[in-house]
């Protein structure tokens, strides 16, 4: 198990810095963040706007 942890700790250490930097990438440049953002908000709406208006 060492060695494998080893072996990707030096290949890890041979890529590019702009690989590893992945706090540079914007949550809304993320194509899934925006449909699950999207599904979220629509059931939170729709369950605010049944609350507010009671179940008929």
């Amino acid at each position: 198990m060492q060695s494998s942890i080893a072996e990707t700790a030096s290949r890890l250490a041979e890529l590019p810095q702009h690989l590893l930097a992945a706090e540079e990438t914007s949550w809304f440049d993320i194509p899934g963040v925006k449909i699950v953002g999207a599904v979220l908000g629509t059931v939170l709406l729709l369950a605010a706007l049944r609350s507010m208006f009671g179940r008929r």
